[in-house]
């Protein structure tokens, strides 16, 4: 599987977020989105009302989704030589919609995606990254937050309807937890919400591997 991160970069939480997929059975790999930057790392907020980096949004738009998908090729390609060409994607935050262009740019290889209180997923014009909802195969999973600046209610919508719109199976759930609830030694985690999205995630790469 494809572990897509968020915005503040790569770090030791990431890691052993990533470590839980591997435990249970999954070779995962996590790119660093950001390895064309000058800075790749941010610090994390400590508290809801701690000011975020400036940096952090340049990079985050300076990370295009053209460039996640070549990142995204070149995992794939690692991954077919050590013979692996069924994959599933997951996607938090700022590598929700990397992780959901990814499963609709490579159908053959990725057969499922996740998309955790994502941000950005929806803007005007035709890129939009929930247009590509329609172009992919696999299952695919949104988890909300209902407290979310980066994906309000409107977003919701309309995600929710290019799903209801697709032939294939895929599912939104709403969570009454916070933009980043997921992440273990963040201020808004919340360890049970956390545990299960978890599952849900792990439930729909188990799906998609069965096939």
């Amino acid at each position: 599987m494809i572990f897509y991160m968020d915005a503040f970069g790569l770090r030791p939480e990431l890691d052993a977020m990533a470590a839980r997929f591997a435990a249970a059975g999954y070779l995962t790999f996590l790119p660093d989105l950001y390895h064309r930057l000058k800075q790749r790392h941010f610090a994390v907020p400590a508290h809801a009302g701690a000011p975020l980096d400036p940096a952090i949004g340049v990079a985050n738009a300076a990370t295009t989704l053209a460039m996640g998908l070549a990142d995204t090729a070149s995992v794939l390609a690692f991954a077919t030589d050590l013979g692996i060409t069924r994959l599933g994607a997951v996607g938090y935050c700022m590598g929700a919609r990397h992780a959901l262009l990814a499963a609709a740019a490579f159908p053959a290889n990725i057969h499922a995606a996740a998309c955790l209180h994502g941000g950005r997923l929806v803007w005007d014009g035709e890129d939009s990254p929930h247009g590509a909802i329609a172009r992919v195969r696999g299952e695919l999973y949104f988890a909300f937050a209902e407290n979310d600046e980066t994906c309000p209610s409107e977003h919701h919508i309309a995600i929710e309807h290019a799903l209801a719109d697709r032939c294939g199976p895929g599912r939104a759930e709403h969570y009454r937890a916070t933009h980043g609830w997921t992440f273990p030694t963040r201020w808004c985690h919340d360890p049970l919400l956390a545990e299960r999205a978890h599952e849900a995630v792990l439930a729909l790469f188990g799906r998609a591997m069965a096939e």
